[in-house]
């Protein structure tokens, strides 16, 4: 097992013209089983029901087969078409386009179809094999031509797998993880596996739930039952709930809202006027979080009903979550502005416009919150979260107005760091407190709600982050850096007195 691990890992790392060679020998080997399956149920269904070995049941036959008003007929012609079909992928999968190898190839395809003018010579009894003779011979020709390749199969591995070690020596297990992350662009993979699978699934739900009305309305009528609020509201629910059933499904669903989310950062950036590459790390951020939510809360293992209230919940945490990353855009940015003193009132308004959207959007979100739901811990975490927000916005607010005075100011404002810098131990101390009662809130849904390993784990990590490094840092930070200033003056950088020591 850790061999056949080792070597499809070491495959999936393999260049992508090597890897789309794999996949090529791969289709051509399901193109041949599937040549088989049609060819055995055509040649079960057409030979091996008629049992006349006489001359006349043999033309009797034949005639059936080439009779426009006979049932075989039809069926002659279709799979004849399908075996084409096959026969042409095949020739392109295996890249078999000298001479007249790629008439054989086809010939041995539809061989089947010719062999009912063999039943004048031939008993019925022997045509059944024809299907294992084509299957036989076109996975000999593969066997073959990668047998006479193995060599250069063994050293492209070979050198891969050298490549994996002296990679893993230098950068580490993780980058080597996000290089091939990229590379292979996984995330554009799992997104478009997860479109194609609620298209699919709304495209049954609307052929289960409207048989008839698919069938015979128009598309004016179509669009009537399709703008049903109640309809919309329930197909989409259902949706949701079949798209993240699955681990493979919640990936999709992950893939999908890093790209939305990171479309989002880009058009805030964009009204910022900034061109910070840090900042578009949002969309990794997010999917990251929803996808540890997914795991620590059992997504996949929920009922219908509880998974799609499951998923309601992990959303408002999103956009909880999504309000701090465009904080964390537009604080530094007034800061700039406001210490740099640069007068474009531009950059100015459309960032006093981004502080505005962010403490009215969590307020409203609150309210409906708290009107429409009864108290829980879910409702506590959100609402920490989204207070935290208007907070951390007014702080910013705050430093920026200080700034901006001192700007305005004809004479140095002595003071200044002073203000700043209560403004900003004040802000430190209620996030601090903030983070003290997340903690103490995800305790209680480890201990007497949901508990698991994963969540547990989360808050061992919450713990030590947020609150532990935190303390400590200020804690530390405080006494080295007065130690660092009293060795060059003996005047206290707040009060301005003389210490004695």
């Amino acid at each position: 097992m850790a061999l056949v691990f080792l070597l499809s890992f070491t495959l999936f790392l393999l260049p992508t013209e090597y890897l789309f060679q794999f996949y090529k020998w791969m289709l051509s080997i399901i193109t041949a089983l599937l040549s088989y399956i049609l060819n055995d149920h055509y040649v079960t269904l057409v030979f091996m029901n008629n049992n006349n070995n006489n001359n006349d049941g043999i033309i009797n036959l034949v005639q059936q087969q080439l009779s426009f008003t006979n049932g075989l007929h039809y069926m002659f012609i279709t799979n004849y078409i399908c075996q084409m079909i096959l026969a042409i992928s095949f020739i392109y999968l295996t890249g078999i386009y000298k001479s007249i190898i790629p008439f054989v190839a086809a010939f041995f395809f539809i061989l089947p179809y010719y062999a009912f003018f063999l039943t004048m010579f031939i008993s019925n009894k022997y045509l059944i094999y024809f299907p294992s003779i084509t299957l036989s011979i076109s996975l000999i020709y593969i066997l073959v031509t990668l047998i006479m390749n193995i060599q250069n199969i063994i050293q492209a591995l070979y050198l891969k797998f050298v490549w994996i070690k002296s990679y893993m020596r230098d950068l580490g297990l993780f980058a080597l993880i996000e290089s091939e992350w990229n590379r292979l662009h996984v995330p554009q993979v799992f997104r478009i596996f997860w479109i194609i699978r609620i298209t699919q699934q709304a495209i049954f739900l609307m052929m289960e739930k409207y048989p008839e009305t698919t069938a015979t309305a128009t598309t004016f009528d179509t669009s009537i039952f399709i703008l049903n609020s109640t309809a919309i509201f329930d197909n989409c629910k259902h949706l949701m709930v079949r798209g993240c059933e699955t681990l493979i499904a919640v990936l999709g669903m992950t893939s999908v809202l890093s790209g939305i989310t990171h479309q989002i950062g880009c058009m805030m950036q964009t009204f910022l006027i900034l061109d910070d590459p840090d900042d578009r790390s949002i969309g990794s951020i997010s999917a990251i979080m929803f996808f540890i939510l997914a795991l620590q809360n059992g997504l996949t293992s929920m009922e219908p009903e509880k998974r799609f209230l499951r998923l309601y919940r992990n959303f408002c945490l999103l956009f909880t979550a999504m309000l701090h990353f465009i904080h964390n855009m537009v604080s530094p940015l007034l800061f700039s502005l406001s210490a740099s003193r640069n007068m474009s009132l531009q950059r100015h308004l459309r960032a006093l416009t981004v502080c505005t959207f962010l403490i009215i959007s969590p307020y409203l979100f609150l309210n409906y919150l708290w009107t429409h739901h009864t108290i829980s811990t879910w409702l506590l975490a959100v609402s920490a979260f989204g207070i935290e927000v208007i907070v951390k916005v007014i702080i910013t607010l705050l430093i920026y107005t200080l700034f901006m005075i001192d700007a305005f100011r004809t004479s140095m404002w002595e003071q200044l760091d002073d203000y700043v810098y209560y403004v900003r131990t004040i802000g430190n101390l209620i996030e601090f407190v903030f983070g003290i009662f997340l903690f103490l809130n995800g305790t209680w849904i480890l201990i007497f709600e949901s508990g698991g390993t994963i969540r547990a784990l989360m808050m061992c990590i919450h713990a030590y982050f947020n609150i532990w490094c935190q303390a400590i840092a200020g804690i530390n930070n405080s006494t080295v850096c007065l130690r660092k200033w009293l060795y060059l003056q003996d005047i206290c950088p707040l009060c301005h007195k003389t210490l004695y020591i």
